[in-house]
């Protein structure tokens, strides 16, 4: 404890000045100035809250509860950054931490596993984890063994460990050679018996390269026999707690290929394979009704084995944590979980589609979550500015992103001629514009406000002057009149410059230089399409063309969530 606290103060001012004794006891708390802590990241928490002022009672509901930090979709967190998340979270009291990487590991027999994407040297690991130690924060391996490999599996000198084109090849000799070299790095590095193996979303298992070879198995059972031996080679270099996320438990099951398949019963058979070793990780980010999270908890309880819950605070497919969805569903996930007394729970901050969201911003949740988890108490702002060196309130505005109609993500990914983001809530009618034209400005009148926000106030204005360009354009366009929407589409293109710069900057601040390129390859279309719209209208101002295809079209085909992913995916140079 006395290490954690020489830490924290070379770089806060936290613990000037406290009391120096300890003494090691099955509760948490301060008697005649000597702290009793059942674990180091409980006293640490105990003691930022005492502080401020704040006598917390704690509640007891989880051994473990942590948070998984993505690694493996574009930004890999330098050094610095993870140490920083690791003293920060161990003061709110999460005493475990996953590492979910796909391929940004080195394995030195394996050169094109993580070529090109940040991967960790062995020493790199090695030297998070001798640092977790200070704090009583187990840092946990958190891989992938079946699907999840698209990084991999992209180059020609992986294709002998390839089904699809996201999965490797069950049933094969390299395969198992590969992943025993994976535990082995795991094993070498990690001081822990505890490992995640993924083992998620192998959609189209069997069906690639594994139908040609083998011919046809049902996916069920070969996902079964992979686990069983995948699980053999874990245990072989000493993993003794193997962690499956537990989706395709169901998804091979179900008749409707469903994971949140509340009428789901399995038999025997199945059971009686998935080894005794394996706890199940039920991930959920999206469900907000009670009833169906403890459904789905006590089906969970028929296979028997131990549960993990992971839910979500949500920063993936956005610019700024979401307060308001992880509210909706996290503390519903808390109850659900504390009602069917599970005792792990994990909140998992993924990075899907390039990692462009600032994943400082989800220590907002983090804390509030752990407090709500953890203890009887309300969160206080003073204690979690003084954690993280950070404001509370400025944290809070930055969710504001996220409460607009629209997702700001897929609007400046959308392009400016054909809109299909945005043509979803407009339909190209000129009465539908105002609404979200109204939002962004609230949006602006906040931002403007204070250099805090200057990142989100360059996407807004960038969205902002987008929308005001097509409005424009689309307005002369109807009444055959000249155009004159260049004015905002240059505006843009400022604002989109002034972004890639402050994105930048936070960029190499917390991440190593991988994964940049992809987003300012996005920035960069954006910028030669917002010139493309300003070299149509003065086309079309001059007579030489008559129509500019797009800007009426009605039809809206996506749904949020489709259209989302549909957009990014076609702004994405390398896929994430």
């Amino acid at each position: 404890m006395i290490n954690a606290i020489k830490e924290i103060s070379k770089h806060t001012n936290l613990y000037n000045n406290i009391v120096n004794d300890f003494v090691k006891s099955d509760q948490t708390k301060i008697i005649n100035n000597v702290l009793y802590y059942r674990t180091i990241p409980e006293g640490l928490m105990y003691l930022a809250h005492f502080i401020n002022g704040h006598d917390l009672k704690f509640s007891s509901n989880f051994e473990s509860f942590g948070t998984m930090i993505d690694l493996s979709r574009g930004a890999v967190f330098n050094i610095s950054y993870i140490k920083y998340l690791i003293r920060t979270k161990a003061l709110m009291g999460a005493n475990e931490m996953w590492l979910y990487m796909e391929d940004v590991y080195e394995l030195i027999d394996y050169p094109v596993l993580g070529y090109l994407r940040g991967k960790y040297t062995k020493d790199e690991l090695i030297e998070i984890v001798e640092y977790s130690k200070i704090f009583g924060v187990k840092l946990i391996p958190a891989i992938q063994t079946l699907g999840h490999m698209e990084q991999f599996l992209r180059w020609n000198k992986a294709r002998p460990y390839k089904d699809q084109s996201e999965i490797l090849i069950a049933n094969n000799e390299n395969t198992y050679k590969l992943i025993d070299s994976m535990f082995k790095l795991m094993k070498e590095v990690f001081e822990t018996d505890k490992i995640h193996i993924g083992l998620d979303e192998t959609f189209g298992l069997g069906f690639g390269s594994y139908f040609k070879q083998y011919g046809f198995k049902n996916p069920r059972d070969i996902f079964l026999d992979h686990l069983v031996l995948v699980e053999k080679i874990a245990k072989e270099h000493g993993f003794n707690d193997i962690l499956v996320w537990s989706d395709m438990f169901y998804r091979t099951q179900s008749k409707t290929n469903s994971y949140y398949d509340l009428e789901m019963n399995f038999n025997e058979e199945v059971l009686n394979k998935i080894p005794k070793s394996i706890t199940l990780v039920y991930w959920d980010y999206y469900n907000e009704k009670y009833e169906t999270v403890d459904k789905m908890l006590k089906n969970h309880k028929q296979l028997n084995r131990k549960i993990t819950f992971a839910s979500g605070t949500w920063i993936w497919t956005r610019f700024t944590y979401d307060k308001v969805k992880t509210d909706k569903t996290a503390l519903v996930h808390l109850e659900a979980a504390i009602n069917n007394g599970i005792k792990d729970f994990i909140l998992t901050q993924w990075g899907d589609d390039g990692s462009y969201g600032d994943h400082l911003t989800t220590l907002l949740g983090v804390y509030e979550l752990s407090v709500k988890a953890n203890t009887k108490n309300d969160f206080c702002k003073k204690t979690f500015n003084d954690i993280t060196s950070l404001d509370y309130d400025v944290l809070l505005n930055k969710t504001k992103l996220n409460e607009t109609t629209m997702n700001q993500v897929g609007l400046l990914w959308d392009d400016p001629q054909y809109a299909m983001y945005l043509n979803n809530y407009t339909y190209n009618n000129l009465d539908n514009f105002d609404k979200h034209i109204k939002e962004l400005e609230t949006l602006i009148k906040l931002y403007e406000k204070d250099i805090e926000y200057e990142n989100e106030l360059n996407i807004v204005l960038s969205n902002y002057y987008k929308i005001l360009g097509r409005k424009a354009m689309i307005e002369s366009y109807i009444k055959n009149e000249e155009i004159n929407a260049s004015i905002y589409f240059e505006k843009q293109i400022h604002y989109l410059n002034k972004l890639n710069n402050t994105f930048r900057n936070r960029w190499y601040k917390l991440n190593k230089m991988y994964g940049l390129d992809v987003i300012q390859s996005r920035f960069g279309t954006q910028i030669i399409r917002a010139e493309e719209m300003i070299n149509l209208e003065k086309e079309y101002n001059n007579k030489n063309i008559t129509k500019i295809d797009g800007l009426l079209d009605k039809t809206a085909v996506y749904d949020e969530g489709l259209s989302l992913k549909f957009i990014n995916l076609a702004y994405t140079t390398r896929p994430f």
